[in-house]
C-alpha cells in the first residue's frame, strides 16, 4: 500500500490546498494519504482561524485519510523546527513512502541541492553565516547571503562544483520564497534523519503566500483570513469571494464553527493578556522564551509598556534583524508557556515524541492498523491515556499541548465555548465518505 504524506495548516483549507491534495495522490498513485496538521497556533505566530479539529474535518472531507497532529511546540515555530517536527512524525510512522509539498520553484532538484548544503554546513558556510548575522541581518537573509557567497566562490565567479552563475542567481532568488524555504527544510530534515521517504513538489498556483489580493479563485490563505476579519458579522453570510476560493464542504465546516461561536479566532483576541504577560514578566523570564537574543528582552518589555494593541506591540519590536513572524512567535510562546530550553530539549531528542491521531476515515483506519505494527513512537488516540506513556518528555509535550488548547479557546467569540479541558474532551474525528463528517 503506497502512502504519501502532506504537512499542512489549512488555515483555512482553500482551492489551492485541494489542488495539492489531488495532485499528491495522483502523482504517486498512493492508496493512502496522511496529513500532519498544525495545532491551534500556526507557523507565522498566530492562532488558527478555527480549531485543529475543525481543520481536521476539512482535511478528511478534501481527500486526507488520516490526520496526525503537529504539536503547537513545532507548529508555531521557525521553519526549521516546524519542518523537522513534521518530518520526524512522518518518518516515525514507518509506512510513508513520499512527502509532497508545494513550492514556488516547482523543481525538486534545485531544492534538494540547497538542502544538501544546509543539512551539512561546511566551516566556510558557518563562518559566512556568522558574519552576516553580526551585520544585523535576520537569520533567513543572512543564510541566503552566506549561501550566495559560497556558491560564487568569494570572487563573483560560479563554483565549478555547483552550477553556472545564472543558476546560482535563480536559486538565491528561490530560497527567499516562503514555500521554497519550508520545502528546503523538509528535505534537510529527511537528509539528517536518513529517511527513506522520497520528497516531491508541486508548483504553487494562484496568488503568492503573503499576497492580500482577492482573486476570483486561488487567493492565498492570508487574503482569505483578512477578508473574513474585515467582513465577518454575526449573520455569517457566505459571499461570492469565499465561494470562489473554498469548497462548499469546507465552507460549511468553517461557518458551522463561526455560528457555534468557536471562530473566527484572530491574534487581537489575545492582545490584552499578551500585553499583561510581558508587562508582568521579569527580564529573565522573557529571556527564557524561544527565539530570543541578548537585548531583545529589553525591547519586548519596553514595547509592552508603551503599546495598547498587539499590532503596536509587534511594530515597536520589529527590526531588520527581528522580522514580524519571529516576534509574534515569541509572543505566543509566552502565552502557551513554552521556553527555549524545552524546545532545545525536544530538538536534542529527535523532535517528535508521540503520534497524536486527530481524525481518520476507513482507509485511515487501515493505515492506523499498519502504524501500530511499525511506528517507532507511541500512538495517542485516547487523550486521557497520555500519562501512561513511558517517555517523560512525551508526557511533558502533551501537557504543553493541553495548556496551548486551554489558551486558544479563550479567543473564541462565545463565552460558553471558552471552557478548558477540550484536549481531553474531544475525540478524533471519524469521517465517512457518504456523510458530512462529524466531531
Amino acid at each position: 500500500m503506497s502512502v504519501i504524506g502532506i504537512v499542512a495548516e489549512y488555515n483555512p483549507l482553500h482551492l489551492g490546498h485541494l489542488h495539492h491534495l489531488k495532485y499528491a495522490r495522483k502523482a504517486t498513485n498512493a492508496q493512502g494519504l496522511i496529513c500532519v496538521l498544525s495545532g491551534n497556533f500556526v507557523q507565522r505566530g498566530e492562532p488558527a482561524l478555527i480549531s485543529k479539529w475543525a481543520r481536521t474535518q476539512m482535511a478528511l472531507i478534501s481527500g486526507a485519510d488520516l490526520v496526525i497532529e503537529l504539536p503547537s511546540a513545532f507548529s508555531c515555530a521557525s521553519a526549521e523546527y516546524f519542518s523537522a517536527g513534521a518530518v520526524s512524525i512522518l518518518d516515525s510512522l514507518g509506512i510513508v513512502d513520499y512527502l509532497c509539498f508545494g513550492s514556488e520553484n516547482g523543481n525538486i532538484e534545485d531544492l534538494e541541492w540547497v538542502a544538501e548544503i544546509f543539512a551539512y554546513e561546511s566551516e566556510d558556510f558557518k563562518q559566512n553565516l556568522k558574519e552576516r548575522l553580526n551585520d544585523g541581518l535576520s537569520y533567513a537573509i543572512a543564510r541566503q547571503k552566506a549561501l550566495e557567497k559560497i556558491l560564487l566562490n568569494y570572487k563573483g565567479k560560479p563554483c565549478d562544483n555547483f552550477c553556472d552563475e545564472a543558476k546560482v542567481k535563480n536559486i538565491i532568488n528561490a530560497i527567499s520564497k516562503p514555500n521554497n524555504i519550508l520545502g528546503i527544510e523538509y528535505i534537510k530534515a529527511l537528509k539528517r534523519l536518513k529517511s527513506q521517504i522520497k520528497p516531491i513538489t508541486i508548483k504553487r498556483i494562484g496568488q503568492d503566500y503573503n499576497s492580500l489580493e482577492r482573486a476570483s479563485s486561488y487567493s492565498s490563505a492570508t487574503a482569505i483570513r483578512q477578508h473574513i476579519q474585515e467582513t465577518f458579522t454575526s449573520s455569517c453570510e457566505i459571499d461570492s469571494f469565499l465561494q470562489n476560493n473554498i469548497s462548499q464542504e469546507c465552507l460549511k465546516v468553517m461557518f458551522d464553527e463561526f455560528v457555534s461561536g468557536r471562530g473566527p479566532v484572530f491574534a487581537e483576541a489575545f492582545e490584552n493578556i499578551l500585553l499583561y504577560i510581558f508587562r508582568s514578566k521579569s527580564l529573565n523570564e522573557i529571556r527564557s522564551l524561544p527565539y530570543m537574543e541578548e537585548g531583545l528582552e529589553n525591547r519586548l518589555k519596553q514595547a509592552s509598556l508603551e503599546s495598547v494593541s498587539i499590532d503596536e506591540f509587534v511594530k515597536k519590536v520589529v527590526t531588520k534583524r527581528y522580522p514580524t513572524s519571529r516576534i509574534k512567535r515569541i509572543l505566543f510562546s509566552a502565552l502557551t508557556g513554552i521556553t527555549g530550553e524545552f524546545l532545545e530539549e525536544l530538538k536534542n531528542n529527535g523532535y517528535a515524541q508521540y503520534i497524536r491521531v486527530l481524525g481518520f476515515n476507513e482507509t485511515g483506519r487501515t493505515l492506523l492498523s499498519k502504524m501500530k505494527k511499525k511506528a517507532r513512537l507511541p500512538i495517542i488516540t485516547k487523550p486521557a491515556s497520555y500519562d501512561e506513556i513511558d517517555n517523560k518528555l512525551a508526557v511533558k509535550l502533551f501537557e504543553h499541548e493541553a495548556r496551548t488548547t486551554n489558551a486558544y479557546v479563550l479567543g473564541y467569540p462565545f463565552l460558553k465555548e471558552r471552557a478548558g479541558g477540550m484536549e481531553f474532551k474531544t475525540s478524533p474525528v471519524y469521517y465517512k465518505a457518504t456523510d458530512e463528517g462529524h466531531r
